[in-house]
């Protein structure tokens, strides 16, 4: 029993702090003794598409739009996509009529039944005809480069998706539950700069990811994290995950299971 408690205590170490341990000496033994790829240029920016699932989020919505249209991106390239189906708070009209103003530039796709994040974004994907998908949430906001330091890592062809950065928004004197939450953050950033450095990432946050339009599957309605299972098949089929922390989501942290849960 003791030997059965140490190796289960072991596991636990090893999860939180041993693997980051590991992978860091991995990376240094390959930057002293492996090879690195030259790295590549974009040198035709193509096009994009912006998928933002918005169920119930008006009071959003204004500033994640202006937001997004001023993402530094050569003109004619970005389109938006936004998914309000079945919110109930004003988020579907809001979108039509900044629909009306932006004319091609972005659609909205509503309807009364919500049936979920996952069914949102496999809906979305239905209409995205550009080569490359960008998804992001409705709270989050993007340093003005993001979307140029996803897309220039396609350049490489073995990269099937990138992941950004997600980092939490906190001043000094808020609660430690959302101080914690910004630290887990950052470690998780540090060990996904490693993984990536050493070959590739497995788990992309659902803040911040593009992936080939091409390589999507359909996730199941049931999935938990399709985040985690739709970068985690891409890896599968044998590309890379890149990882670009110069491209990055802020949000503020939630402070309370119930708004966790929301």
């Amino acid at each position: 029993m003791k030997t059965l408690l140490w190796l289960s205590i072991g596991l636990v170490v090893y999860t939180y702090l041993g693997y980051g341990v590991v992978i860091w000496a991995l990376v240094q033994l390959k930057r002293r003794f492996g090879r690195t790829s030259p790295a590549t240029q974009m040198t035709d920016w193509p096009e994009v598409t912006v998928v933002i699932p918005a169920y119930n989020e008006s009071s959003c919505l204004p500033a994640k739009l202006e937001n997004t249209f001023g993402l530094s991106y050569p003109a004619g390239r970005m389109r938006v996509l936004l998914v309000t189906e079945g919110s109930t708070d004003g988020s579907t009209e809001y979108g039509l009529t900044q629909q009306a103003l932006r004319g091609d530039q972005l659609m909205v796709l509503g309807g009364t039944v919500r049936r979920g994040k996952i069914e949102a974004m496999n809906r979305a994907m239905g209409y995205v005809s550009t080569p490359l998908v960008v998804f992001t949430d409705a709270n989050t906001f993007l340093n003005p480069e993001a979307l140029r330091n996803l897309v220039r890592r396609f350049a490489d062809p073995q990269v099937g998706a990138v992941a950004g950065e997600k980092r939490i928004l906190t001043d000094e004197n808020e609660a430690a539950a959302g101080a914690g939450e910004g630290l887990y953050w950052k470690y998780e950033s540090f060990l996904k700069r490693l993984d990536a450095e050493w070959y590739s990432i497995v788990g992309a946050a659902g803040e911040l990811f593009a992936l080939r339009t091409a390589l999507y599957e359909p996730v199941e309605p049931d999935t938990l994290l399709d985040d985690f299972v739709i970068s985690l098949r891409i890896a599968a089929r044998g590309y890379r995950v890149d990882y670009a922390p110069d491209a990055y989501a802020m949000e503020r942290p939630s402070y309370s299971v119930g708004e966790e849960k929301k």
